[in-house]
């Protein structure tokens, strides 16, 4: 039996699996991560932590499994956009501004002073965006410029991991992509926009593969702390959404997903670029597949949200049932599902720190709209399930007015596990979601970038179609779908009238922090 690992390098924490050639996990290992906060709109994480609790996870999944002499490769899903500083020394510089964080709006607007509007779409594919590298590497070279000079390389968080893992500095062309640095239609950097911009072209690393490729070897030191073998062939791996397209199975143009992590993605596969011409924020890729293409519309506070929830109504909860070796999300989902669709007209938006698509406000924050004495914790948290799944909605909606039959959404992430998300997806995005038997589909598709890469596999499709197999289908219900299409307006109509109040409020916040 050929055993491969999957590492998923997510916000919230680093997931580690074991998985068999048939798609089989034989193993898990989880451990959380933790954000800074400096200021608001400022989201920074430790790059040293990562590497600590990546190794936690490794060895839980190694030891559970049994299986660390066996592991033939190592792959990776890993969070996008994330910038992390390195010097000739190998060490990260400071903390990594990861995608959350959105300080360098200013950037954004003197990036797009600098280029055509046609310019950029035809190289990137997209509109630029604070959460992406370029802007980011402008804000660090304005305002810490001695970390900027010091810096020999640029990496994304799952680069990081790897480097760590082999000594190799490299990356790949769907995590590139949202670096506004990439030529996405030729899969290779841009020299017109590092020049026009003024970054250093040598911070950008050389070896720029595809997600499949090989590009180090496993070092003999953490091998031997990890209780697997050196030299095993570590591949580029993906970044999170393209990753986990694969994951899911969505290789083929038309395939729609459906992320409900940290943040919620909705995710597509076209045969090439995606290209919304309105300011939406839709984010345009190359996929994890070669020759392929892909899209995702970003709600950056999705499963986030129901993590805030469970935190702050919920912390004493969480620890009464983590003592008896229960989950408290299980009992915040129970409570949301005794609450009928629509949660009585209590609407939420999911803005903790902005949001992007399709607004693109930095300066958004969450609300609860019809909060009234009838209301319990079951309708709050009904009615973060629901408003998280309207944000997602309104990039299906994007899709539709393309062209797009939207008829079927794969599931992932949180979202995913439950039955009741499920059912709620099903309702508002008027589609069946399906789910899969990889249920970790950022481990899954490291799993099958590295059976590919090591030649156990001759492409990804052919990987995906031994390893995936559909386990679940849900089937909206006309009733709820019509309930849910009303309370969908009201939705709409919020955010336009709060953004002027919005920026206002961001002004105060401004003025008076300390």
């Amino acid at each position: 039996m050929a055993y491969f690992m999957g590492i998923d390098a997510g916000t919230s924490g680093v997931k580690a699996a074991v998985i068999d050639e048939k798609g089989n996990v034989a193993a898990v290992g989880y451990e959380e991560c933790d954000i800074i906060t400096p200021r608001p709109g400022w989201v920074e994480q430790n790059p040293e932590s990562w590497w600590e609790v990546c190794g936690k996870a490794v060895k839980q999944a190694v030891v559970k499994s049994g299986a660390g002499e066996q592991i033939e490769g190592i792959g990776f899903s890993g969070q996008m956009q994330g910038c992390v500083l390195m010097g000739k020394d190998g060490k990260a510089i400071g903390n990594c501004l990861i995608w959350l964080d959105q300080r360098s709006a200013p950037q954004v607007k003197e990036i797009e002073e600098q280029m055509r509007e046609e310019e950029m779409l035809s190289i990137t594919g997209s509109y630029c965006l604070n959460s992406y590298w370029a802007p980011k590497l402008l804000w660090i070279k304005e305002n810490r410029q001695s970390d900027f000079e010091m810096a020999d390389s640029v990496l994304f968080p799952k680069d990081y991991l790897r480097f760590r893992m082999t000594g190799e500095i490299a990356t790949e062309v769907s995590d590139a992509s949202l670096s506004f640095l990439l030529d996405v239609p030729k899969r290779k950097w841009s020299d017109t926009i590092v020049k026009r911009l003024g970054i250093p072209s040598h911070l950008l690393p050389k070896r720029l593969a595809e997600s499949q490729e090989i590009v180090g070897y496993l070092r003999r030191s953490v091998a031997e702390e990890w209780g697997m073998n050196p030299g095993i062939p570590v591949v580029a791996g993906g970044g999170d959404q393209p990753a986990g397209g694969v994951g899911m199975g969505i290789v083929e143009e038309g395939m729609i997903g459906s992320t409900i992590g940290t943040s919620g993605v909705i995710f597509g596969c076209t045969n090439q670029p995606f290209v919304d011409r309105q300011k939406r924020a839709i984010m345009s890729m190359c996929h994890s597949v070669p020759d392929k293409w892909c899209f995702l519309g970003l709600a950056l506070a999705s499963g986030g949200s129901f993590k805030w929830i469970r935190d702050t109504l919920f912390a004493e909860k969480k620890a009464e049932m983590a003592a008896k070796g229960l989950d408290v999300y299980d009992f915040m989902t129970e409570l949301a599902g005794k609450v009928k669709p629509g949660s009585e007209g209590l609407t939420f938006l999911p803005y903790f720190n902005g949001d992007k698509t399709p607004i693109n406000d930095e300066n958004a924050r969450a609300v609860f709209f019809g909060l009234s004495y009838r209301h319990a914790l079951g309708a709050i948290c009904r009615s973060v399930m629901e408003g998280v799944t309207f944000s997602l909605r309104e990039t299906i909606e994007i899709c539709r007015e393309k062209g797009m039959q939207v008829t079927e959404v794969r599931a992932a992430g949180g979202g995913a596990k439950s039955a009741l998300w499920r059912q709620i997806q099903a309702d508002i995005y008027h589609a069946k979601v399906v789910t899969t038997n990889m249920e970790e589909s950022g481990c899954g598709a490291g799993a099958i970038m590295a059976a590919v890469g090591t030649g156990y596999f001759k492409n990804i499709k052919e990987g995906c179609e031994a390893m995936l197999s559909i386990r679940n289908i849900t089937e909206p219900i006309a009733e709820n779908v019509k309930i849910y299409d009303e309370y969908y307006e009201t939705y709409r109509n919020l955010y336009p009238a709060l953004k002027e109040s919005y920026g206002r409020q961001a002004e105060i916040v401004a003025k008076y922090f300390v």
